[in-house]
């Protein structure tokens, strides 16, 4: 089978009257088209303010739209407006997460639910789209907002995604936890009233940001209000004991079956045989790792991109992903593992060990 096309680029949309120019990564499978759609976009820093914000990778999103792209999908995954280079600032504020009404999470999850609506009518307009078979997915919140948009759906909008979405992120001394269980339950009952659109909703049993029994609350809040949905809970994750990051390549065996039975159900299915998407290699750490670098090594096995980790004579280590290219992994890795020692090497790239 032909290689798949991935380009980095940009498009132009209109949100609220106003002109905007969004980042995006697109994933063309072999062919000319017309394609159906595919439209991903990310999560929220938790921490880092502007910085941060600006410096968003969406390549991490690259397992979900080459998924769709392998199977016959146009996938585009873009930032939304005060993201990575997209224009415009920052748009999805629900103010102090403690005191954040049901209102205000819903607020912030139409305003990146406009986004979305703007993309996939610029992207169905063009000559290889078929803009009859529309699917937004999304990780955290932009999974909230691909849920949001069930609401207000565009023309073609067959089926969202949900990895994981949500808002209200809190530091806690037993670490991360949902600042505002109340607004986050209503809001997702304030989408189900509208939404007619089949929902997919994915989460680990180990999001320690929105578990199994927040989540079941909030899908019951969702689906009571008459919202076409299905709940699926995916196990533990073996690169990270947060299950949040079920949106990354080492969780894709945990998610892609349950996407392509979703497709099937709603008439969504675009190849006469789904590929077969090998798992990721769990490749065992060098020896010589000290404890919190072979926790390093087990995310970096998982990340999508490309990728290198670095390692130190005593066992220390640095690890960059979602990088556009293999020497940029490289040089990013070794800078931060010459932070904490000298005398660094890579020992892996794109996930395979260097001799």
């Amino acid at each position: 089978m032909s290689a798949l096309r991935i380009a980095k680029g940009n498009v132009n949309v209109q949100i609220d009257g106003r002109e905007h120019r969004l980042e995006t990564l697109t994933v063309t499978p072999p062919g000319s088209g017309p394609f159906p759609l595919a439209v991903v976009s990310h999560g929220a820093p938790t921490r880092g303010g502007l910085d941060a914000l600006r410096g968003l990778r969406i390549r991490m999103l690259l397992p979900i739209a080459e998924g769709f792209a392998r199977r016959g999908y146009k996938a585009v995954i873009f930032a939304r407006r005060g993201y990575a280079s997209s224009s415009g600032s920052y748009s999805e504020s629900y103010g102090r997460c403690s005191d954040a009404s049901q209102s205000s999470f819903f607020n912030a999850a139409l305003e990146g639910a406009k986004d979305f609506g703007a993309v996939i009518d610029a992207f169905a307009r063009r000559a290889d789209v078929d803009g009859s078979t529309i699917i937004a997915a999304g990780h955290s919140a932009g999974g909230f907002a691909a849920s949001a948009l069930a609401i207000i759906p565009p023309h073609g909008l067959a089926g969202i995604v949900n990895f994981a979405g949500g808002r209200g992120y809190a530091a806690a001394r037993g670490g991360p936890q949902n600042c505002n269980e109340s607004g986050f339950v209503g809001a997702f009952g304030e989408f189900g009233k509208g939404a007619r659109v089949p929902a997919l909703w994915l989460y680990s049993t180990t999001d320690r940001l929105f578990g199994p029994e927040l989540i079941g609350r909030a899908f019951e809040a969702y689906a009571s209000r008459g919202a076409p949905a299905r709940l699926d809970m995916v196990g533990p994750l073996w690169f990270a004991g947060n299950g949040h990051r079920i949106d990354a390549l080492g969780a894709r065996e945990l998610w892609r079956p349950r996407i392509d039975d979703f497709l099937n159900a709603i008439g969504a299915q675009n190849w006469k045989k789904a590929p077969n998407d090998a798992a990721v290699a769990r490749l065992n750490a060098p020896a010589a790792l000290v404890l919190r670098c072979q926790g390093l090594w087990r995310r970096y096995l998982a990340e999508a991109g490309h990728k290198a980790f670095a390692m130190g004579d005593d066992g220390q280590c640095g690890s960059a992903g979602w990088r556009d290219s293999a020497d940029d992994a490289k040089v990013s890795a070794l800078k931060y593992c010459e932070q904490r020692r000298s005398g660094c090497r890579i020992v892996s790239v794109d996930g395979k060990k260097v001799r």
